[in-house]
């Protein structure tokens, strides 16, 4: 039976000293209600050796280990390692390129253990990332700020540095740059090796693809997402989903087809077509105002269905 480990989960652990930085800044590391102090030492190392000894402590029995990185979110304090690698390189991508490259890193580290252990052609390994690039950019306001950093230093995304291609959008919005993020597959006994797909899923999909593969039978509850089995086994399988749906605050976007319109509370915004030569770039919320009306109505049935609340809640 598949087990979990126990994380340090804080709410923001995003620095090497633990602190949150907005406002005065506090500590801001826990090991469920516990207060840990590791002031001086790099979080992703923490995560990492935590996942490593976990994959020690378990590499005879089933396992589930869930490994949330909190890099390449900003602050942007990369392992000193690669800056001698990316020297060359312009901000913000100079800074982009070296936290990507330390997330490289400390999955590797994962990765190794898995195949020093010979694990590797027969563990389900997921990597993917929550959402597109950031674009934030934040400074220390105030002096004497409790993470001992000084006032004026950067601890933002410094304006951004990841690469949507032709997708508009970043973290924070629902254009397909801030909700179309790439994720890699593994599972050698039994997946195919080296192959792409490029049918939309959602994240949701991974728990009944990974029931799935397991063999392990589903729980009597609506999932909101599909299994992927298909998808991986057919490069022309159709994609599970015929409609897509977002929400975060009182944001929300709902995908059909090509199109997909984008909204505030009750208000939709924005309409824009995927197909065409600039995704998005194009507002057609006035010149196609059938489309408008189908895909809001969607959106409202979809709000019923997660919640009956929820338009109560918009209105």
């Amino acid at each position: 039976k598949p087990t979990c480990p126990l994380f340090w989960k804080p709410t923001y652990a995003r620095t090497r000293r633990t602190f949150f930085l907005h406002g005065l800044g506090f500590h801001d590391l826990y090991e469920g209600t516990q207060e840990v102090f590791k002031r001086d030492e790099y979080f992703p190392d923490l995560v990492t050796a935590r996942a490593v000894r976990y994959i020690d402590d378990h590499k005879d029995h089933p396992f589930f280990l869930y490994c949330a990185f909190n890099i390449p979110h900003y602050p942007e304090q990369p392992d000193a390692t690669f800056d001698e690698r990316y020297k060359n390189l312009k901000m913000p991508r100079q800074s982009y390129a070296k936290m990507v490259s330390t997330v490289d890193d400390r999955m590797g580290q994962i990765m190794q253990r898995l195949a020093h252990h010979g694990l590797t052609e027969n563990t389900i390994v997921i990597f993917m990332s929550d959402n597109g690039h950031s674009v934030e950019s934040y400074q220390i306001s105030q002096e004497n700020h409790n993470s001992g950093l000084p006032k004026g230093a950067n601890y933002g995304a410094n304006g951004g540095g990841g690469n949507t291609g032709k997708w508009i959008g970043h973290k924070g919005n629902f254009y397909e740059g801030g909700i179309r993020v790439p994720a890699i597959l593994s599972y050698p006994a039994k997946l195919p090796k080296g192959e792409v797909r490029d049918q939309a899923i959602t994240a949701m999909d991974w728990m009944p693809t990974i029931l799935e593969l397991c063999n392990i039978a589903r729980p009597d509850v609506n999932f909101d997402g599909k299994s992927l089995v298909p998808v991986i086994q057919s490069p022309d399988a159709p994609s599970p989903h015929t409609t897509m749906f977002w929400q975060w605050q009182n944001k929300w976007a709902v995908r059909d087809g090509d199109w997909k319109l984008i909204g505030v509370k009750n208000n939709p915004q924005h309409l824009g077509n995927l197909a065409e030569e600039n995704p998005e770039v194009a507002n057609h919320l006035k010149d196609s105002p059938e489309i408008v009306t189908r895909l809001y109505q969607l959106h409202k049935t979809w709000l019923k269905d997660v919640d009956l609340n929820a338009t109560n809640k918009q209105e």
